[in-house]
């Protein structure tokens, strides 16, 4: 078999597609593919050592691969490039390689890297500050995403929310979700950590699960959490995004929306107090953005403190 019919066979395996679903075959055909010289693969094979898929985690071999297939011209090696730069996985931390590598990979199509460049002009990692900017990448990358329609049975408010496409959401079966973490819980709703496999856009994302309270039997308050977090995401398109709606095992409602990859602010205090004072106020800066945000449609935010 040729490099294109054994990266295929990996595909298929990696999403039970014809076959049972097997990741470690998934690997298996992913590495043979990738030692034939295809770009493809190598960035799957960067994507099965980062996220732990059918082999150990090992950043350094999955920087590796994907440094590969980025000098191959691959945009989606380019993105994980980025990503490992920016995060210091595999590689040292540089955050001026990770935007030059993140910005090559969106002007080549690739919806992760406009939502990552769009982060870091918000953030000004890499590259200066220029809301202006992280609000076209935003939009940009909404565009593009396709989305899973929403069931017949739900709530007939909630459909209409999910159905409308300025917000472009999805509902997410809960068994998508991986790798889930309590990250904290406060008394409206418990957060999550977990990794999705998004394959409508064929993308894995870390995410976050904002687990309503006795929202299977107050569906209201939870619709319009979710409303909120909708209209404030589409007037301000850098504020947190909001991926869709799932339900867990106990049919709490579930809001899956972006995540800081380093967790709460409550958990890195140590770090951010070791920062330079610019870097605090950045932070700072971009807490007061989305507060701004936040009030611009007539809302406030309580419990705010780390």
């Amino acid at each position: 078999m040729d490099s294109t019919q054994l990266f295929t066979l990996g595909h298929n395996y990696r999403n039970g597609i014809g076959v049972e679903k097997d990741e470690k075959k998934a690997f298996e055909y992913y590495m043979k593919a990738a030692e034939l010289g295809n770009s493809n693969a190598m960035q799957c094979v960067s994507s099965c050592y980062r996220y732990r898929a059918g082999v150990e985690r090992n950043y350094q071999k999955s920087f590796e691969y994907c440094k590969r297939s980025a000098d191959l011209g691959n945009a989606y090696g380019m993105c994980s490039v980025g990503y490992s730069y920016e995060f210091g996985q595999g590689i040292y931390q540089d955050y001026n390689k990770a935007f030059v590598y993140y910005k090559k990979s969106a002007n080549l199509g690739v919806r992760g890297a406009m939502y990552n460049v769009a982060g870091c002009y918000r953030n000004g990692i890499g590259t200066k500050r220029d809301i202006q900017s992280a609000n076209y990448w935003f939009t940009k990358y909404k565009s593009l995403l396709k989305t899973i329609k929403s069931p017949d049975h739900i709530n007939p408010e909630l459909k209409e929310i999910l159905d409308d496409e300025r917000f472009k959401l999805s509902w997410i079966d809960y068994k998508e979700f991986k790798e889930i973490e309590e990250l904290g819980k406060g008394g409206f709703a418990t957060v999550y950590k977990a990794n999705w496999n998004d394959r409508i856009n064929n993308t894995l994302l870390d995410v976050a699960l904002k687990v309503i309270h006795n929202s299977n039997e107050n569906e209201q308050e939870f619709i319009q959490e979710l409303k909120n977090c909708c209209e404030i995401g589409y007037e301000n398109p850098s504020f947190l995004e909001c991926s869709g709606v799932s339900r867990n095992d106990d049919g709490c409602y579930i809001i899956v929306i972006g995540i800081a990859p380093k967790g709460s602010l409550r958990q890195n205090l140590v770090k951010v107090s070791q920062l330079e004072w610019r870097d605090k106020l950045n932070i700072l800066n971009s807490i007061v953005i989305d507060l701004e945000s936040i009030h611009s449609q007539e809302l406030i935010h309580r419990d705010l403190h780390s």
